[in-house]
């Protein structure tokens, strides 16, 4: 059976992954998984976050009739998180930080909602229905 080009990388980030987790002290947060994304041409992609603060991070997946958005959230009691809706876009709110989210389609903000679990804010937004004279195509900025 040949060798893959890429069974030492595996192995080396497999080693690593081991030594991280039995060095983690027992009351701090466990990695349960990771993923390994590659560019084009199968090269590797590695960014470093910049100095500068953007607002929430957040994760944006458009389906055929939803758009989806989850944000990881800091617990704080003394301010809930919470989403907004509007025609086109979406703002996540947690305590004093705002993110504003343009999306690429009109949403039906009635129908629009959010839940937040566990320092996590998923929110699902609905499409309009084109028929109902909403706009589905993808802006061209």
């Amino acid at each position: 059976m040949a060798n893959n080009p890429y069974d030492d990388v595996f192995r080396n980030i497999a080693r690593l992954m081991e030594n991280l987790l039995s060095n983690l002290p027992e009351d701090s947060p466990h990695v349960i998984g990771f993923t390994i994304i590659t560019g084009p041409g199968g090269i590797p992609d590695f960014s470093l976050p910049d100095d500068e603060d953007y607002g929430i991070e957040f994760e944006l997946v458009e389906g055929e009739d939803s758009i989806y958005i989850t944000a990881e959230v800091q617990p704080d009691p003394s301010s809930i998180p919470y989403a907004t809706f509007r025609e086109d876009t979406v703002t996540l709110c947690t305590g004093d930080e705002e993110t504003i989210i343009e999306l690429d389609c009109d949403i039906d903000t009635e129908h629009s909602f959010y839940k937040v679990r566990h320092g996590v804010i998923d929110v699902v937004c609905r499409k309009l229905d084109r028929t109902s004279g909403g706009r589905c195509a993808t802006r061209r900025m």
